[in-house]
This record gives structure tokens, C-alpha cells and sequence, in this order.
């Protein structure tokens, strides 16, 4: 097989691939987690839930995310005075989200509230609550230039908020206010398999749907 050797060759295969990709084409979904739609203010005193919307508007105010990576762990082995390294195990990434605030402060109450269903700090003694109530699988697609298909797309299993940064405030905090989220999770797993896979079908108004306000999602 030749190699390419023009412009044109470099034309022809990006085009065949659809394009360059594009970082400002995105979206997630993030679903409630189960003690929300349980009505938690039952089970935890002085905890309101009332505020809390659907996925959909963490889809429009996610600003950035990033795609996790892999790293496999290996261990050095000597086989015939040669040291080579052999893989033993698997290392996922730490995952962030950066979400816009608004003037209710939504998103940072919204994973307050999710961090405090994960230990309840209301009394003197912390009480974790099982997995199963506070985990969610947690999507990040990377669109194409035409934001129709998913061009990568992850799951996050068993996800939940392990960090929330500061809030900076001050006299010369005037720009746009912002959270970062870092994620925890068991692992994650390709949802794209397939090339050219359709996004699924996202509705405004369904609970766990999200996305950028340009998106098609929305």
C-alpha cells in the first residue's frame, strides 16, 4: 500500500471521517440520583429537594468536560535477562465537569445536596448511605462537526461527585461564575461501538436528559 503523499490524500481521509473533530461539541447526561426521586426531605430533616429540575438543565449549563483515558498497570518481568513489562491491572481517569452558575446558585446547591445524600453531615455523627442510593451511570458524548451523530461517547458506571471546587468571591470577581465537579466512579465503558452511531433519543422534559443550549438534544 502506498502512502499518501498529497494535500489531497489528507482531504479525502478527513472527509471520509467527517470532518475534523470539534472540543465545543458536546453534551452529558446526568441522572438524579434515586434519594431525590425517593423525596429525601422524609428521610433527612432540613433537607429540601423542591429546587432540583431535570438533567436537562445540567446538559445547558455544562461549560466543559473531559473525556476520561486509561492507563494499564504493568509490572517489570525478566524472562531470559530481557526486562520487559507485563500489564496486571487497569487505572481509569479522574473525570471533571465545569458548570456555569446562575443567580440561585443552582448547579453548586445541586451537588451540595448530592454530596450531602452521599454522607449526611446534618448531625454530630456522619452517616454514609449505601451505594446503590447516590450512584449514577453518568454519559459524556463528543459530537461531530455537525452536532447529529456521536462521534465518541462514554459511561461513567456508578458515578458520583467525589469533589466540588471553590467558589472565588470578591470585589474583582466580576466575570462569569463557574463549579468544577470531579467525578468518582467504578468504570467506564464506550457507548459508541458501533461507527456512526445515532444519538439516542433525548427529549426536553424527560428526567436524566442533558446537554449544551446548542445542541440538538435540547
Amino acid at each position: 500500500m502506498a502512502n499518501p503523499r498529497s494535500i489531497d490524500d489528507m482531504k479525502a481521509l478527513i472527509g471520509k471521517r467527517g470532518g475534523i473533530a470539534r472540543g465545543n461539541r458536546y453534551g452529558v447526561q446526568i441522572t438524579n440520583p434515586i434519594r431525590v426521586t425517593k423525596n429525601i426531605t422524609k428521610e433527612m430533616e432540613g433537607i429540601d429537594t423542591s429546587f432540583i429540575g431535570n438533567g436537562r438543565d445540567a446538559f445547558i449549563l455544562c461549560t466543559a468536560v473531559s473525556l476520561p483515558g486509561k492507563l494499564i498497570n504493568t509490572t517489570e518481568a525478566t524472562h531470559n535477562h530481557h526486562v520487559s513489562k507485563k500489564p496486571y491491572s487497569m487505572t481509569t481517569d479522574a473525570v471533571t465537569m465545569t458548570f456555569l452558575l446562575t443567580n440561585d446558585y443552582y448547579m453548586k446547591k445541586y451537588f451540595d445536596l448530592w454530596m450531602e445524600l452521599i454522607v449526611d453531615s446534618s448531625g454530630n455523627h456522619y452517616k454514609t448511605a449505601y451505594k446503590s442510593e447516590y450512584t449514577r451511570d453518568v454519559e459524556i458524548h463528543a459530537l461531530n462537526s455537525k452536532n447529529e451523530n456521536i462521534g465518541y461517547g462514554t459511561k461513567l458506571e456508578h458515578a458520583y461527585p467525589i469533589q466540588i471546587s471553590q467558589v472565588e468571591l470578591g470585589e474583582e470577581q466580576e466575570g462569569l461564575m463557574q463549579v468544577t465537579v470531579t467525578w468518582e466512579y467504578d468504570n467506564w465503558k464506550l457507548t459508541h461501538m458501533k461507527e456512526g452511531f445515532v444519538k439516542p433519543d433525548i427529549m426536553p422534559g424527560i428526567p436524566g436528559s442533558g446537554g449544551r443550549l446548542d445542541n440538538p438534544y435540547v
